[in-house]
């Protein structure tokens, strides 16, 4: 059995945004990352198998596909596990369960680097003149890097900032609950709500457009990146234009 390198993961993570032109430190929001440094268009919709996502890459064209059926947090850390296989496993059959690990490691330390944990917690634990870290202070991180709860909590343990009785402790918590209380927007957790079928997030159909009007591609070649692409609505038409 391939036991998976999460050593190797967290640093492909931390090349990865030194590639990006990221500090080590900083917040991001994954979807602008991925769409404007990688010139990955994420592409959310309805999937019905339960998959969170899947990622494609057909020639020139790279996108990702994210279960618009999960909550925000679920959708960012889908994102970056896609762009490691997207990045590293282009020839991935099949899910491996050392190269599904070494993903997730690899998003967790892309949305929030060991360094960066380790500044944010230590400034907040001093400022709140305490040592314990709380529901609040998982709140506040879990806000500040856009990521879910338990994909901090665990990583507060893995990183042995709390003890496995505290993980077990913040696990049970209702986080929907306490995002309320302590006066947190829920979109991080919640399932989002949309009435759009698909969301493309690219500048794919603007560079395609710019490629048509030089003529550097047919009309024909045109229409099919867009189809590509995720735009396939842009070509056939839409309803909402009948109306």
């Amino acid at each position: 059995m391939i036991k998976a390198n999460n050593l190797l993961a967290e640093t492909r993570a931390i090349e990865t945004r030194n590639e990006f032109g990221l500090s080590n430190t900083e917040a991001i929001n994954i979807f602008e990352v991925l769409k404007y440094n990688a010139n990955v268009s994420i592409i959310k919709m309805s999937i019905e198998s339960g998959l969170y996502g899947l990622f494609i890459k057909k020639g020139e064209v790279q996108a990702i596909l994210i279960n618009i059926n999960t909550s925000l947090g679920r959708q960012y850390f889908t994102a970056a596990h896609e762009y490691y296989h997207l990045k590293y496993n282009i020839n991935l059959n099949g899910k491996q369960k050392s190269l599904e690990k070494e993903a997730d490691t690899f998003a967790s330390y892309l949305l929030m680097p060991r360094e960066a944990l380790n500044f944010h917690l230590k400034k907040r634990l001093t400022k709140k003149n305490k040592s314990k870290i709380d529901i609040s202070d998982c709140l506040y991180l879990e806000n500040y890097f856009k990521i879910s709860h338990q994909a901090l909590i665990l990583r507060l343990k893995l990183d042995n900032h709390i003890k496995n009785k505290e993980y077990q402790n913040l696990k049970e918590i209702n986080i929907t609950k306490a995002a309320k209380r302590y006066g947190y927007s829920t979109e991080l957790y919640s399932k989002v709500k949309t009435d759009a079928d698909i969301i493309v997030e690219s500048d794919y159909a603007e560079l395609a457009e710019e490629a048509l009007e030089k003529n550097k591609i047919s009309e024909s070649r045109y229409n099919e990146y867009l189809i590509e692409g995720g735009y396939g609505y842009l070509v056939f038409g839409d309803d909402d234009d009948e109306l």
